[in-house]
């Protein structure tokens, strides 16, 4: 019986890590999107390698306690990459977070909108060997959104994941 509370105690505390928080509006006017973050945001820019070109990672995160990251990135992609279809470049994405020993749980092919325009996208709920990683993936032209949460199942399966990654909106 010890056992059995210590587990239900242990996810209702990180079901909770989230749900706690004060949730803002964080709008980058750069990146073109607004959303519902859980606390005050870290922005930065990383270089990463795409071949033979360099390419500018943009980030937005907050980390909560508990390994829970809530993210927004996005990557502007060469005119080479963006011309191909949305398909392989969403399984690219996908099998880039899966890694080796990862295994894709659920997903979902979706479309965000953004007046009359519709963009393809993809939901993912994955497990990693560093925990569970559920992301939200679109693009829009050269641009490639990923929004993402970092944690435990029950962390990025409550409803203040659901709020973060529907609250994910494209501006202008």
């Amino acid at each position: 019986m010890r056992q059995l509370w210590g587990v239900v105690v242990g996810v209702v505390v990180a079901a909770g890590i989230a749900s706690g928080q004060e949730f803002q509006w964080f709008a980058s006017a750069a990146g073109k999107y607004k959303v519902l973050f859980p606390g005050a945001v870290k922005s930065e820019v990383r270089e990463i390698s795409a071949g033979k070109e360099t390419l500018r990672l943009y980030l937005d995160s907050v980390e909560l306690k508990g390994d829970t990251v809530f993210l927004v990135s996005y990557v502007d992609a060469s005119e080479e990459v963006a011309k191909k279809p949305a398909g392989p470049r969403l399984d690219k994405v996908r099998d880039g977070n899966k890694g080796e020993r990862g295994q894709v749980i659920e997903e979902k092919d979706i479309t965000l909108s953004l007046g009359s325009e519709k963009f393809p996208g993809r939901d993912l709920l994955i497990e990693t060997p560093q925990g569970y990683l559920r992301n939200r993936v679109v693009i829009v032209g050269r641009r490639l959104y990923q929004v993402m949460v970092q944690g435990t199942k029950e962390v990025v399966t409550s409803s203040a994941a659901d709020k973060f990654i529907n609250s994910f909106e494209l501006t202008k």
